[in-house]
């Protein structure tokens, strides 16, 4: 999940925009209510010089937010959607 003014899109907005990272088929969440949780911070909000780069901080973002919710701690989480 991303709060904040998204620099790089120049956003005079604050917002909350959530990744999911399971991949559903034909699925849109436009309007939809979503529940979830906050477990933890991965790393600052940063105004990058191309859109490669953010790219590239999305994927490693999304590794480690993998790597946290495969641990012993965080399963209790995913055993709470099922």
């Amino acid at each position: 999940m991303s709060i904040g003014w998204n620099p790089f899109f120049k956003n005079e907005k604050k917002t909350c925009e959530l990744h999911i990272i399971h991949n559903f088929n034909n699925i849109n969440f436009y309007g939809a209510n979503l529940k979830f949780n906050i477990l933890g911070y991965i790393r600052p909000e940063l105004d990058y010089t191309t859109l490669e780069a953010l790219i590239k901080d999305i994927n490693i973002d999304i590794d480690v937010a993998k790597d946290y919710l495969s641990k012993t701690g965080y399963q209790n989480f995913k055993a709470q959607l099922n």
